[in-house]
């Protein structure tokens, strides 16, 4: 498996947003977080998704609100 995460998806307030996804590739990510991006009203948004690299220890910050 892969780790898979998102920083630029449509949210439901003017703020950051992030998602984590965890697939056996890119696309089968993509695909299962605009299946879950569409359940919570969502939809109809290209994002981009970033793979890491999980061999290594060490902290990631997703969004920390410095816009």
């Amino acid at each position: 498996m892969q780790v898979f995460v998102c920083t630029d998806h449509k949210g439901h307030y003017p703020v950051g947003t992030a998602s984590v996804v965890i697939a056996e590739n890119e696309r089968q990510a993509y695909r299962l977080l605009e299946a879950r991006l569409q359940q919570v009203g969502l939809a109809d948004e290209a994002f981009t998704l970033r793979q890491l690299d999980i061999t290594t220890p060490k902290a990631i910050v997703l969004c920390d609100g410095n816009y």
